[in-house]
């Protein structure tokens, strides 16, 4: 039996590992989660444990709130301690955050095999946190785990030194299976909805950047309805700065909640890399305020476009791609097996 260890401190983290937590165990692999502790707040952590049926966690490092070079360190520490004495046959850490960084060099040093969960995703934008953190985790992991041929390709482009693959995107696999407990109703389509989430650091810990994005939200709201779930940091960025919004502020959506939220809108405006994706599957235009995607099949697809907040698109062209219907190309993402890819890869370690 495989002792497998997943490394996870935010809810895109535990959303993508979700699939292949569930496979491993009906497949008998000993699982074990361990929960750095990066995303403290319950709403963006434990929340999604609940929704998305994932078993308890094994050990909790409980490093919390601080700076990223903090956590990384405390990270570090407390997780080669616990790996000293309970040493998995692999290490699987999914995405690019603090906690999949710290985990990546605390695998590489104790000569622990590991396999990163969506290798290869690229930016191209190094004033982003992720981008440096997924890169340096893609050239210190065994084995890569490529979503799409995209990423396969930046990963052959960079010579890393591990086996990569093309296992398709484990986030797809858990939409297909969420789309089909759920039965969704058409929405009625007056091209007024808007779902937006902002959270990434260059849009909120820039003063100018997140007051363009408060005035562009202001602008939005006279013509759209806006929902707009509220990372627990961008709110106490804008209360910082006092801005105003005029939109429906919420707190944090688990899954399910979130998805039937995309399915009620006409169009998705975020920051976040995993939202993109799934406003493509469920057939929604997005706009993303960003210079760049790591999900370049979506710009090509026409179903999602790039915003610079200098430079934020007009009323009507956002009423224009609001109204525009998405067709979804599923082999783009792989064919929902993804989880089934990863298992056929790691039972032979």
């Amino acid at each position: 039996m495989k002792n497998i260890s997943f490394i996870v401190g935010t809810r895109p983290q535990i959303i993508k590992s979700q699939p292949v937590i569930k496979y491993l165990l009906n497949k008998k692999m000993n699982v074990n989660i361990i929960h750095t502790g990066q995303h403290f707040d319950y709403r963006l952590s434990k929340i999604f444990f609940n929704d998305l049926e994932i078993p308890k966690v094994t050990k909790n490092l409980n490093v919390g709130k601080n700076s990223a070079v903090k956590q990384i360190a405390d990270i570090i520490v407390k997780l080669e301690k616990y790996f000293q004495k309970n040493k998995p046959d692999l290490v699987i850490i999914p995405g690019d955050t603090t906690s999949a960084l710290a985990a990546s060099i605390v695998t590489s040093k104790l000569k622990i095999k590991s396999a990163h969960l969506e290798a290869g995703a690229r930016s191209n934008q190094f004033y982003m946190a992720e981008e440096i953190n997924r890169r340096m985790i893609d050239h210190s992991s065994n084995f890569l785990l490529a979503p799409t041929k995209n990423c396969l390709n930046n990963l052959r482009n960079e010579h890393v030194f591990g086996e990569s693959y093309f296992v398709g995107d484990t986030m797809f696999d858990l939409f297909l299976d969420w789309k089909k407990k759920n039965k969704l109703q058409k929405y009625n389509n007056t091209a007024n909805q808007i779902f937006m989430t902002i959270h990434r650091a260059e849009n909120i810990d820039n003063k100018m950047n997140l007051k363009q994005i408060c005035l562009f939200i202001n602008k939005l709201s006279k013509k759209f309805q806006i929902t707009f779930p509220m990372h627990p940091h961008t709110q106490n960025q804008i209360k910082k700065y006092n801005f105003k919004i005029n939109a429906n502020i919420i707190s944090p959506l688990k899954y399910t909640d979130l998805m039937k939220k995309i399915n009620d809108s006409n169009l998705v405006i975020t920051d976040s890399g995993g939202l993109q994706k799934e406003a493509y599957w469920m057939q929604k235009p997005c706009i993303t305020i960003r210079e760049s995607t790591e999900w370049l099949e979506t710009i090509s697809e026409k179903a999602n476009y790039l915003m610079s907040i200098n430079k934020p698109f007009s009323l009507k062209r956002i009423k224009k791609i609001a109204s525009l219907k998405v067709k979804t190309k599923k082999s783009l993402f792989g064919s929902g097996k993804a989880s089934s890819n990863i298992y056929n890869i790691i039972k032979k370690i």
